[in-house]
């Protein structure tokens, strides 16, 4: 697919609610009828990909923080943004490498922290 193609004659149409202000007890229905033509259809990906973004920061990337790890990976399905398709054991050992320790180390800490006990870790280089 070339995302630097340009769209020729597609309108598509859309029905919002609207008020004057978010206390306004007044609402009107407007239908929007968006014009694409002449749009890249990447400007159009790059739209779609900023609300799924912000749903998925607001969603699991805000509920989830403590599991991601700097510059992981997360896969989702456009269809279903809040959803996330993260390979549990691939978070697992980037969550331990972000701490700096083994997984087997990591592993024990959060079993800890799920039974209440203390464990103290040791780096990875201690070892």
């Amino acid at each position: 697919m070339d995302l630097k193609q340009v769209i020729k004659g597609v309108t598509l149409t859309k029905v919002c609610s609207i008020k004057a202000d978010k206390d306004s007890a007044e609402s009107k229905s407007i239908t929007l009828k968006v014009n694409f033509d002449g749009v890249p259809l990447q400007g159009v990906f790059d739209k779609a990909m900023s609300s799924t973004v912000i749903q998925w920061q607001n969603g699991p990337g805000r509920s989830k923080f403590d599991t991601w790890s700097d510059k992981q990976v997360v896969e989702i399905d456009f269809k279903s943004p809040a959803k996330t398709t993260v390979d549990p054991i691939a978070a697992i050992v980037a969550a331990a490498q972000a701490e700096g320790v083994s997984v087997e180390e990591y592993m024990k800490k959060e079993l800890a922290k799920r039974s209440g006990a203390q464990v103290k870790l040791r780096k990875a280089e201690d070892k």
